[in-house]
């Protein structure tokens, strides 16, 4: 992450990586009514996702074999995932169900810039490029473009995951507002603390209009062993907030299983609570 103006200075900010595409896809979907038959697409039950987990220690698809709380990443720093490793605990459109798909990458996610709150504008712009430095993501949506989907997991250096972290949660914390500009629109969320995903997890309720069109989604973020988990997620045509705990739980659950060993949850208690 860059470093935060002094003062409250409310500058943009490039890079916005984490949300322009899906802002983009959401707009599109704003203009077309939202989904065709008004439904929400139905979650996989978190069995279903956590039943095909690897249990912790075995050989992933990639071949690496982390041990469980201590994975070593491709430069041999113990307790530091590889790429690879992060990547096989990313959610896939396998674990959210059938309607979900990952969206074809249009090289055009650095054309959003953020202002009203740098320090998210820097969480959104995929942080800095330290020594050391590894994040990967992922973006899962449907044909009709929501729910959107996403989430990252970054490591480095504990001191500079633990500063990183830190400003992300202070973020979430305290900056009620943050608009989105890309060359075809512009969109102004209300930013409210809200408690997805329970103790440990720092989170805010997204609200805004795309075009005429009320949106609202989450954001949230969590330290998981070696790595922390940015979430987010947009839809348009609905206010409910189930889908978005019950893939967030996923999620968090996942990284857990594969970054830090914890054992897959037992059926049904991956479901996360509407907030």
């Amino acid at each position: 992450m860059g470093s935060t103006p002094a003062g409250g200075h409310r500058r943009a900010r490039t890079r916005v990586t984490l949300l322009a595409a899906p802002l983009a896809a959401l707009l599109a979907a704003a203009a077309c009514g939202g989904p065709a038959d008004g439904a929400s697409p139905e979650a996989v039950p978190s069995s279903a996702a956590t039943s095909a987990a690897p249990v912790p220690g075995a050989p992933t698809a990639s071949g690496a074999a982390p041990a469980p709380g201590a994975p070593s990443g491709s430069s041999g720093v113990p307790g530091r995932p590889s790429a690879d490793q992060l990547r096989e605990a990313l959610l896939t459109a396998d674990d959210l169900g059938p309607a979900f798909l990952q969206p074809e990458d249009t090289g055009q996610s650095g054309s959003s810039t953020t202002s009203g709150c740098p320090a998210l504008g820097d969480l959104l712009g995929g942080g800095g490029d330290g020594p050391g430095r590894v994040q990967v993501e992922t973006e899962l949506t449907t044909t009709a473009a929501t729910p959107y989907v996403g989430e990252s997991l970054t490591t480095e250096d504990e001191a500079a995951l633990q500063s990183e972290f830190g400003r992300a949660v202070q973020a979430l914390t305290t900056c009620r507002s943050v608009t989105f500009t890309s060359p075809d629109s512009s969109v102004t969320f209300a930013l409210t603390p809200t408690g997805l995903g329970g103790p440990g997890t720092s989170a805010v309720r997204m609200d805004g209009d795309l075009d005429g069109t009320p949106v609202n989604g989450y954001l949230a973020v969590q330290r998981i062993g070696p790595a922390f988990l940015t979430y987010w997620y947009l839809q348009v045509d609905s206010a409910s907030s189930q889908l978005a705990a019950d893939f967030y739980q996923q999620a968090s659950d996942k990284a857990a299983h594969f970054l830090t060993g914890a054992p897959a949850s037992p059926t049904g208690d991956a479901a996360g609570q509407a907030v």
